[in-house]
């Protein structure tokens, strides 16, 4: 795909979407970064608190208040990517993260449990931050210039150069983990304000017409809401237990009701036909697949590893975060705008396998070498570029590149989603292993991670590319 000519060569257009200058441009990725940086230190800036709120709240505080804010994000991201269709993605945008702003108050002055976890539900939302921020992309810019940005943006998902967490485990040794929270909200505040000032306001040209699909968008939400609380409750109370099957039950009668009402509906919120097309569905479960392999590798096993005293390294949390944590996203920053440009040139889901690969290679040998410090050090290196800068990269912009023409959010808007649910997935699945705090956890963990890693790449190789030209 080729960016069209301008007449000055200083501006950047796309056929959808108004011209930008060259420093109009700058000023939009940078309000865009700064909209998922809000999301992105609710996500991983908390790792290094792992041990300071389980102290707090109890042993498997950290993993509830995981699963609920991925899963806040999943059901978000499917309903209200799709609205930015017919109201336009500024205000969905700021609409976000306002809520965001308020659940970082709320985990600020929670005591409890449930009250963190309520914060933490309100914060989950701006995980739709980098769908909007894709789309948005989209719409304004084309070829390398698109796809060097979404390498930008995306590698943020993959932490803030390392800084977030690093700044984590300093803040959470210095002042506790309520810090960070203060530190989330005055970004959050802050994006917001960029947000106005830089985004385009109007609606989108494409996908705008007839109204929307709130029914369809409930039912999936409903059925997104309860895969998750299957297994969260199947990982506890056990997977055959009665809540468990009730919730799964719950989720299978959601999804049927959603396929009827979506074959029934004039604007659905994603139709029938795109589900079941080779490139759309492959997109959803290599992207749940994926995140439920490796999300959990370098944001909870390893670091769960590095600060177990007795079985691990016994670290701080600044001395985890300096040594795991900021290499692995300090290479992932530098090589996602590398594999954004490469992604246009050969295609995205072609990067994608690859960083499967590479991602499942080193999760490998890491499961051998758990225990061995230095050599999980440059496992972790080779980890960021895998997984941060590579599988993140292509992933992110897939949901846009792949997206029905008839529909540009309901794609992105989902498989935004998925990143949610797979992390959700798995906090569920790796949290009663990596709990137990044994070397044979450990490793049991890390092998789980490269069975699930081996199914995404399977998953990979029966998506159908898009042709770029046309997306």
């Amino acid at each position: 795909m080729q960016a069209p000519r301008t007449p000055s060569g200083s501006e950047t257009s796309d056929p959808g979407g108004p011209t930008l200058s060259k420093g109009q441009t700058v000023l939009l990725v940078a309000a865009l970064v700064s909209a998922v940086i809000s999301f992105q230190l609710n996500a991983s800036m908390l790792v290094p608190a792992i041990g300071a709120i389980n102290d707090q709240f109890g042993a498997n505080a950290f993993t509830a208040m995981g699963n609920y804010f991925f899963l806040a994000g999943a059901i978000v991201s499917v309903i209200f990517a799709r609205w930015s269709d017919f109201v336009g993605r500024k205000p969905v945008l700021i609409g976000i993260m306002a809520v965001t702003v308020l659940g970082t108050i709320v985990c600020i002055l929670a005591t409890s449990l449930p009250v963190m976890v309520t914060g933490r539900i309100l914060q989950g939302g701006s995980v739709i931050s980098f769908s909007l921020a894709y789309m948005i992309l989209r719409e304004h810019l084309s070829g390398p210039t698109f796809g060097a940005c979404v390498g930008v943006v995306s590698a943020i998902n993959g932490g803030v150069a390392g800084l977030d967490t690093l700044l984590g485990g300093v803040m959470v040794d210095a002042w506790g983990y309520r810090s960070i929270f203060i530190l989330i909200a005055v970004v959050g505040v802050a994006a917001i304000g960029f947000a106005l000032i830089a985004v385009p306001g109007g609606r989108p040209k494409a996908g705008a017409v007839g109204k929307m699909d709130w029914i369809g968008g409930l039912l999936l939400g409903a059925a997104v809401a309860s895969i998750n609380l299957y297994l969260t409750t199947g990982g506890t109370r056990g997977w055959l237990s009665g809540p468990a099957l009730a919730w799964i039950a719950a989720a299978i009668i959601s999804m049927v009701v959603f396929v009827v009402v979506e074959s029934r509906v004039a604007s659905p919120l994603i139709a029938v036909r795109h589900m079941r097309s080779l490139r759309v569905w492959p997109v959803l479960t290599s992207v749940t697949l994926g995140l439920s392999a490796f999300y959990v590798v370098l944001n909870f096993i390893v670091p769960a590893i590095a600060e177990d005293a007795e079985v691990g390294w016994g670290m701080s949390g600044t001395a985890m975060a300096l040594m795991f944590l900021t290499p692995a996203a300090l290479l992932g920053l530098a090589t996602a705008p590398i594999a954004g440009r490469l992604a246009v040139r050969t295609h995205f889901v072609t990067t994608l396998r690859a960083g499967i690969i590479l991602t499942l290679l080193v999760t490998a040998a890491t499961a051998v070498f758990a225990l061995d410090k230095w050599i999980v050090f440059v496992l972790m290196i080779l980890f960021g570029v895998g997984y941060n800068g590579l599988m993140l990269t292509s992933a992110s912009g897939m949901g846009v590149v792949q997206a029905p023409d008839d529909a540009p959010g309901s794609l992105p808007g989902i498989s935004n989603a998925c990143f949610g649910i797979g992390a959700s997935i798995g906090f569920a699945w790796a949290g009663p292993i990596v709990s137990a705090g044994t070397a044979s956890g450990y490793h049991t963990a890390l092998w789980v991670c490269v069975a699930i890693g081996a199914a995404a790449l399977v998953s990979s190789f029966l998506l159908r590319p898009k042709p770029l030209t046309a997306s």
